[in-house]
């Protein structure tokens, strides 16, 4: 068992210590211990909200909702765009939602008013919203302080009527496009379902109407301003005309059917005429060029249509190679200068300069054809000439002329478009067509939306079930008593010994002799009734501390609470009495100088809590350790070497009955072993009895005060070995008081072996957590 050192406890409020446990993890089974603990808050809660969920839907007034639809035409309203990749119309989001305003409308809303003569229904008149209801609650107590709470209200006015029934009545309808579509559905929400069926097809009807009526006037007032548009361009387009009709007169320009003049014709025609000639010739002196170049012998045989095509020169080329074969062949078999080689080689000479002569004269022909495409070429470009400097006069003016003639075409051709969107706006005005048709009319509703069951009940638990858990939440925040080891372990780091739960006399008097009075049963409790809850639970923190007692040696407990009343004195002296009847040398020691409950218990009633006052007339003398055995008959303690006066303490036990009584050290005997001149000499004489008595007892149980309001419990504790906390009422103890109560200590290294619970119940214990 680890020993806490009220030095290294550290109080801290609550949310500093929420603030060091970040790192601590909540399991599942936290969650269900939390839910476990709370479950009667929780229910409570959640029953509650489905109550008051059911007694809200059968007191509510039940509300219908009757729908219409409508379906808006992209081609007659400008509502649409067109995608450029697809090509496909698509709706505009804006422009649907502009028209579910429109819709919701005070002109809608006033048409439908006056229609149906809702000013004087009462369904609408008499609802108020919880703005209303607020403000006329403030009202009426400004009246009420002001003294005006008597007078009586002024009628109103029918523009107020009109706006107060025109809110109830907005309030009521629902506008809502129908996903993607072009639809709109048009509802209104009432107690009667054929009214909410006829008012949502009122609702419907007075936007087509407004649609319709809108786009008359528009046509109206578009129609009156094309007219006068129209008679302006009008005139602007004839004097346009005219204009440039006197101008192209004045310049001696005429008009040709594709718009150009003549003179630009004449124009492109010598330019077309010179580019061709000049063509020719190019052609003509390349084919000269080429044949002088083979005649000369500077290239090899040209393709040439001429050439190819003359069946001389073909005949004498193949008469070559026929010859140039035969000399080839004659060179085979005789030698150079023979005459049939010399024939031969003559031959070819002969023929080569026939082909020579039918290309001069073929060369004669191209130098003619090259001559005559010069003079063309000449004389197209002295047209060309003659025609450009001609021309050169009238370009000014024509310039001058075509912008002119632009002026008049522009305005010829807006007067046309506003001719078309005239006749256009005439037929709408004559024939209004409505953006908007009926698809679907309102029929009175079979069900009602309001209240709904199957919403309202199901909400209402949840949220009963949520305020539940937040109670509870708030009420585990919010307690901070210490209720169980965890906390204490938790908030403080101080270990639990264990939970004595409340002391309860045995109902069959298993008391012998004459009965004790109720306040000293629990006193002796583990000698009466040894297999009680009680007993059992004092053992279990017995055996707790059974762990930390040295083998050898000695230990001195202290055990103090940190107000009076706690139960400490009953836990101590049980505990004494489990020692003493288990065979161990046992000392209790009173050390509450204020209560002294023991001593004057052992003064007057010594034998019934079994308990025996010994002598400190021993202080001064020299200690002889005491080893310890149980003997047969278990009436006492039998040491090996036992001075007189334990040997006097056993004899006397032999008469005290059945019972084995505890040594117990009296408050009286310590006051009275001190010196007579020192006021608190009995600190000084307590802390030499327990040296002394240490070595004689095993176990030494010191009985000390409420350590709170007490400074010598406060100097007793460092006296002993470890000390015991009875928390007498856990439930009503705070973490804050016992961490101020620990506290008091200052930087006192003091060992506290642990909290015990007195007086705890397992199922309070639990809920406490």
């Amino acid at each position: 068992m680890g020993f806490h050192e009220f030095g290294n406890i550290e109080t801290m409020s609550h949310l500093e210590k929420k603030d060091v446990s970040k790192k601590e993890y909540i399991s599942f089974r936290d969650i269900f211990n939390f839910l476990k603990r709370n479950m009667v808050v929780i229910a409570a809660c959640t029953a509650t909200g489905a109550l008051l969920g059911g007694i809200y839907v059968l007191n509510s007034k039940s509300t219908y909702m009757a729908t219409t639809r409508l379906v808006m035409d992209p081609e007659q309203g400008r509502i649409v765009s067109q995608d450029a990749a697809t090509g496909t119309v698509i709706i505009e989001a804006a422009e649907i939602a502009s028209q579910v305003e429109i819709v919701k409308s005070e002109a809608i809303a006033q048409a439908v008013i006056h229609k149906l003569g809702l000013t004087e229904d009462p369904e609408i008149i008499n609802s108020q919203s919880l703005k209303s209801v607020l403000k006329g609650f403030v009202t009426s107590a400004t009246g009420i302080f002001s003294g005006r709470a008597d007078e009586d209200e002024e009628p109103p006015t029918d523009e107020e009527l009109m706006r107060r029934t025109m809110g109830g009545f907005l309030s009521r309808v629902s506008v809502r496009r129908v996903g993607q579509s072009y639809v709109l559905e048009i509802g209104y929400t009432s107690g009667d379902p054929e009214k909410a069926a006829r008012t949502a097809n009122a609702l419907a009807e007075a936007y087509i109407r407004n649609g319709l009526n809108d786009r008359a006037d528009a046509a109206k007032r578009g129609a009156s301003w094309l007219e006068s548009r129209l008679i302006e361009v009008g005139r602007k387009a004839r004097e346009a005309a005219l204009a440039a009709e006197e101008y192209r007169n004045k310049h001696d320009i005429t008009a040709m059917a594709n718009s150009s003049t003549l003179d630009q014709q004449q124009l492109a025609e010598v330019s077309s005429q010179m580019l061709a000639a000049r063509a020719a010739t190019a052609a003509e002196s390349a084919k000269l060029t080429t044949l002088t170049r083979l005649i000369e012998g500077k290239s090899a045989d040209g393709n040439m249509d001429e050439i190819a095509n003359n069946p001389q020169i073909q005949k004498l080329r193949d008469d070559i190679r026929l010859a140039e074969t035969k000399l080839e062949n004659l060179k085979s078999r005789y030698n150079d200068g023979n005459p049939a080689i010399t024939a031969a080689q003559d031959e070819i000479t002969r023929m080569r300069a026939a082909i020579n002569g039918e290309l001069r004269q073929i060369e004669a022909i191209y130098r003619s054809n090259v001559e005559t495409a010069q003079t063309r070429e000449q004389l197209a470009e002295a047209q060309f000439t003659s025609a450009t400097e001609k021309g050169a006069d009238k370009n000014i003016a024509r310039v001058e002329l075509s912008e002119m003639e632009s002026r008049a075409n522009t305005y010829r051709r807006l007067y046309e478009s506003i001719l078309q969107q005239y006749v256009g706006t005439m037929q709408t005005q004559s024939f209004p067509l409505g953006k908007a048709r009926v698809v679907t009319a309102a029929t009175a509703p079979f069900g009602r939306i309001w209240p709904k069951p199957s919403i309202i009940l199901p909400f209402a638990t949840v949220l009963g079930f949520a305020g539940g858990l937040m109670a509870s939440i708030l009420r585990s925040g919010l307690d901070r008593r210490a209720g169980s080891g965890e906390r204490l372990q938790r908030e403080l780091g101080i270990t639990s010994l264990g939970s004595i739960p409340v002391y309860r006399p045995q109902l069959d008097g298993g008391n012998v002799g004459k009965p004790l009075p109720a306040t000293m049963l629990p006193l002796r409790s583990v000698l009466d009734m040894p297999y009680s809850r009680f007993s059992e639970a004092l053992r279990s923190v017995k055996n707790s501390l059974d762990s930390i007692i040295p083998a050898n040696g000695s230990i001195v407990i202290g055990v103090t609470s940190v107000g009076p009343g706690e139960g400490k004195t009953t836990i101590a002296t049980n505990l004494a009495q489990l020692y003493q009847n288990e065979g161990q040398s046992v000392l209790l020691v009173d050390a509450d100088f204020i209560g002294s409950r023991l001593s004057r218990l052992a003064a007057s009633a010594a034998k019934d809590v079994a308990v025996k006052p010994v002598e400190l007339s021993f202080l001064g003398e020299q200690p002889v350790v005491l080893q310890a055995s149980r003997s047969s008959a278990g009436k006492g303690i039998r040491g090996a070497a036992v001075s007189e006066l334990e040997r006097e303490d056993i004899d006397g036990d032999e008469d005290a009955g059945d019972t084995n009584p505890v040594p117990l050290v009296t408050v009286e005997q310590a006051k009275q072993a001190s010196a007579i001149n020192q006021r608190y000499g009995h600190l000084t004489t307590l802390k030499e009895a327990i040296v002394k008595m240490r070595r004689r007892y095993k176990v030494i149980i010191v009985d000390m005060s409420g350590f709170e309001d007490s400074a010598d419990t406060r100097a007793i504790c460092t006296y002993v070995d470890g000390i015991i906390l009875v928390l007498g009422n856990s439930n009503k103890m705070t973490i804050e008081r016992l961490a101020d109560a620990l506290s008091a200590f200052g930087k006192s290294r003091i060992a506290l072996l642990g909290v015990i619970s007195n007086r705890s119940d397992a199922r309070r214990r639990h809920a406490a957590g």
